[in-house]
Parts: structure tokens; C-alpha cells; sequence
């Protein structure tokens, strides 16, 4: 981590959940971090310093963005129309952002020379399968963003293949913890077991994620846009843990010693069944055997940090 000191970052959506925490661990770091948001949902960035430099500015808008690529070193490409849930409600915007505004950090990254790009994508591109997900196994994305996060990668592969550009392709799986809202799992059940309020479970709750904590999934972004050995390589980040959406609400429940109403209810009319994902867990063999990486917080550590948090 010691080789960010000094090295001028760009991070792209560097005002969200996982950008400010991104954005305070390269400022503790010693890097020259600039941020780029729209700040729609607001700037959860936690301090100002003289090392950082916080632009309200759109990928969409090369005008306003290209002057801010100069003289960076690394790209975090974090910017994106969050929730699949949202982004079937607006298609156009999502594919403005993932598409358009992805191929303008691309453009400008190859043209002011970054050392490497690190693009934000997602384990919605596996679909829905119930083994663990691996790099080089089949893809099948279910919903409009997982195939925008899909097309980012292609566009990956494309730049360093006729540009020479250095990449990292991340595919996050559930990242949780501080900050996130309640459009969030964990955030929505710690805010309605605090409220008292009944907790409602989409189908029988046996739906499996790859709950990955927020420090952890930082972590394994540092060393991507640092290692040689992620170098050009697209990687999963996961615990490799599945959790039912039963098991984290008894967690939650647990860990807040609340008791609280559970209903089960039916997806029809309420969520959308052609892009639900029953199943998700990562394979993480290859960031392990890359460069030895291990998520180091388990869940029940994780789950009263975040907790803790949301209660403070």
C-alpha cells in the first residue's frame, strides 16, 4: 500500500458507498486522490484535505472531465447507476453511464497515458447459478446493468489490446457495511429492526449472496490498480461464503437483540422475477493464487461493525 504514496489518483464515482471508502484509505495512504460524482445521492466522503480534490462533474460530460485525467497515474472507474432493481426503471440513463460515460474514461485515460484503469464490475454478470462463480466460467447477465458491467469489461480488453491501456476488472459480489442506505439488504433490516417494524422476505428467503465487507472489498482494490499480478486481469471479490437472506436476518436480529415480525411474500407484483439472482457466491481461488489475498473479517465481525454504525 506504501507505493500509492505520491502517485496522483483519479477515482470516478469517488463520492459513493464504496468510492469514499476508497477514496479516505488513498488519502491515508499518501496518494493525490481527485474525485469525480455527480453526487446524486449526496457526498459520503467523511473529510476534507489538502490532498483531496472533489469535482461535482458527469462521465457523460468530456468537456468538464478531460482536463481532470492530467497528469494522473492510476483510474478507479467506479461511477455507475447502482441498484439492478433501479436501473430497469431507467434503461437510458444506465446505458448513458455504463456505456457512454465508461468509453470517455477509457478515451481519456489512453490519451493522457494512466498507468492502469481499474473498472468497476459486478458478479451480476454470472447470472443466476448455484456453484461458486470463477473468472473463466460461464456468463450469463439477466438484467440491463449486468450487461452494461459486461460490455465494461469488453471494453477492458479492447483498450489494452489496441492501446496498450493496463486494466483490472473487479467483480464485486455484496459488498456491505457503514454508509450504505437502505436500498441496501443490511441496511433495510438493521433500520426496520430498529423501527420495530415487521420485516418482509421475498420468496422463501433461501436466496443466497456473497456478503463481502466494505474494508475488505477496499483492500482487494488497492492491490488491483497496484500488483503486477493484476495486471490485464479480471478478478472476483468475494468471501466465498454463501449466506441465505433467512440466515443474515436471524443474524441481524441477533446481534440488535430485537425481536421483530418475518413475513414471506410472493415476487409476483412486488419484484421483478426476470432479473432476480437466487443464488451468488464467488470462486476466489484466483485473487488467492494471484497475489494471496484473503478476505480477513468474518461475517459476524462485519455484521456488528455495521451494526454498530447505523445504531451510533
Amino acid at each position: 500500500m506504501e507505493r500509492y504514496k505520491g502517485l496522483n489518483v483519479l477515482v470516478t464515482g469517488g463520492a459513493g458507498y464504496l468510492g469514499s471508502h476508497l477514496v479516505e484509505k488513498l488519502i491515508g495512504i499518501g496518494a493525490q486522490v481527485s474525485v469525480v460524482d455527480t453526487m446524486l445521492y449526496g457526498n459520503k466522503i467523511r473529510f476534507k484535505h489538502k490532498n483531496l480534490s472533489v469535482h461535482k462533474v458527469d462521465v457523460m460530460d468530456m468537456v468538464r472531465l478531460s482536463p481532470l485525467f492530467k497528469g494522473q497515474d492510476i483510474v478507479f472507474h467506479l461511477a455507475a447507476v447502482v441498484g439492478v432493481e433501479e436501473t430497469q426503471l431507467s434503461p437510458v440513463s444506465l446505458l448513458n453511464t455504463e456505456v457512454i460515460g465508461t468509453s470517455n474514461v477509457f478515451k481519456l485515460s489512453v490519451a493522457t497515458k494512466v498507468k492502469r484503469l481499474i473498472f468497476a464490475s459486478s458478479s451480476e454478470v454470472y447470472g443466476d447459478y448455484d456453484k461458486p462463480m470463477v473468472e473463466n466460467g460461464v456468463l450469463a447477465p439477466r438484467s440491463t446493468y449486468a450487461l452494461t458491467k459486461l460490455v465494461g469489461e469488453h471494453y477492458c480488453t479492447a483498450y489494452f489490446k489496441e492501446r496498450g491501456l493496463e486494466y483490472t476488472a473487479l467483480r464485486y459480489f455484496n459488498i456491505y457495511g457503514g454508509r450504505q442506505d437502505e436500498r441496501f439488504v443490511l441496511p433495510r433490516l438493521i433500520k426496520k429492526a430498529l423501527r420495530g417494524e415487521t420485516i418482509q422476505i421475498y420468496g422463501d428467503g433461501e436466496q443466497t449472496r456473497d456478503f463481502t465487507y466494505i474494508e475488505d472489498s477496499v483492500n482487494m482494490t488497492l492491490l488491483a490498480g497496484i500488483e503486477q499480478e493484476c495486471r490485464n486481469q479480471i478478478i472476483n471479490v468475494g468471501t466465498g461464503h454463501a449466506v441465505s437472506i433467512n440466515m443474515l436476518t436471524n443474524m441481524v436480529l441477533n446481534e440488535m437483540n430485537k425481536k421483530v415480525k418475518i413475513t414471506h411474500v410472493d415476487y409476483e407484483g412486488s419484484r421483478p422475477l426476470d432479473v432476480e439472482i437466487f443464488h451468488r457466491v464467488a470462486d476466489t481461488r484466483k485473487a488467492r493464487d494471484l497475489i494471496g489475498y484473503r478476505t480477513l473479517t468474518p461475517s459476524e465481525v462485519g455484521l456488528s461493525k455495521s451494526v454498530e454504525e447505523v445504531t451510533a
